[in-house]
């Protein structure tokens, strides 16, 4: 497989596509038009929005972006997988080994000493201009490759519409700014049957034991499933944690990575968001917690100005979701085998519920 992708290789040079974002984003009005309250931002994460724009509107599903993770300005290349449609698992696998082989090689060379050896490494040398040696190697292993995501953020903007009314109305009555709807486009880009390897469900992407703090969740029904439901226990639980920092980033941050946990983080910085994404290092404090707000700022934006990164979009159809069952069935057991069916039953039960508390927990 390997020898396939090498000679249909077509990177794209870091030139070439900021070129072509440029263009693009040059379109659109000013992102520093979103920094009204309350939903500020930071100049220190102002690449890692535009990272993230770039993301949901100029790379598709078969472009892998590879960065440096805590600094996503970094973008050493922009690598379009070769053929058409959605990439298989193992097409994805390679294209994120080969990127992070070649550009660890890269950095560790110039890591050693040695003076770029053609135009590829000239570009990344510049990336690190004044910084010492060490600087290259710490890179190598900081490397991350993230796949584009335009056409899934197109349809979600699109299945959006048919869930925004109501779902405003909800945040409004909560006593929230109904911006905040757009969380969910980062969560399931409002897909509601959406779920995750962690457990989560939705649209709005609850655990089974976040979840029933304000859903009712058995076995035989599921809350997360109703969006009317899962939006009003979303509007609860953003609520709370606001009520809780009084600061919209952190309140954000903590519906992804719990209230505990941000205000743990949090409580070592004072409560500065910036300090607390830039210096944390607690377990599972990775890079999706530490982009979430971003990518939350990001989507609010390409929605605002939507017209312009999607040019025709509002002449497209809404996207109306097929229902979704949030109730089933009970098994039925013949008189004649009901103790032994009902002890078997039982036992798997316990089984399916112990492996969605070991997804939740990680």
């Amino acid at each position: 497989m390997g020898k396939n992708f090498f000679s249909n290789f077509k990177g794209r040079s870091i030139a070439a596509i900021s070129l072509t974002i440029a263009l693009g984003v040059a379109l659109a009005p000013s992102a520093r038009c979103d920094t009204q309250l309350p939903f500020p931002r930071p100049a220190s994460i102002e690449p890692n929005i535009k990272f993230w724009v770039d993301v949901f509107t100029a790379y598709s599903i078969r472009d892998f972006v590879v960065v440096d993770r805590d600094n996503v300005w970094r973008t050493y290349q922009v690598y379009h997988l070769p053929g058409e449609g959605q990439p298989t698992r193992e097409e994805i696998d390679w294209a994120n080994a080969y990127l992070k082989i070649k550009y660890g090689e890269i950095l560790n060379r110039l890591a050693s000493g040695r003076e770029p050896a053609n135009d590829e490494e000239r570009g990344v040398a510049a990336m690190f201009k004044g910084e010492p040696a060490a600087s290259y190697t710490a890179a190598a292993q900081n490397l991350r490759v993230q796949e584009g995501l335009r056409e899934q953020f197109h349809e979600g903007l699109l299945r959006s519409r048919y869930y925004r009314p109501t779902m405003e109305r909800i945040f409004r009555t909560a006593g929230l700014p109904p911006e905040l709807v757009t969380l969910a486009q980062v969560e399931s880009d409002f897909h509601g049957g959406s779920r995750s390897s962690a457990g989560a469900v939705g649209i709005w992407q609850f655990t089974r034991g976040t979840g029933k703090q304000y859903m009712k969740i058995t076995r035989y029904h599921d809350d997360r499933l109703i969006p009317d439901r899962e939006s009003v226990a979303a509007a609860k639980l953003l609520r709370s944690n606001y009520d809780m920092f009084g600061d919209w980033p952190l309140a954000i941050t903590a519906y992804n990575y719990g209230t505990g946990g941000v205000a743990r983080a949090s409580g070592i910085y004072g409560g500065d968001y910036s300090e607390m994404v830039r210096h944390y290092q607690g377990p599972r404090f990775g890079f999706a917690v530490k982009n979430y707000y971003s990518e939350f700022l990001a989507a609010m934006q390409v929605h605002r100005y939507e017209d312009q990164y999607f040019p025709g979009i509002e002449d497209e159809d809404t996207i109306r979701p097929a229902p979704i069952k949030a109730d089933f069935a009970r098994p039925k057991h013949s008189k004649k085998s009901h103790s032994h069916s009902s002890r078997i039953h039982h036992t798997a039960s316990k089984r399916h519920h112990s492996k969605k508390t070991v997804a939740q927990s990680t």
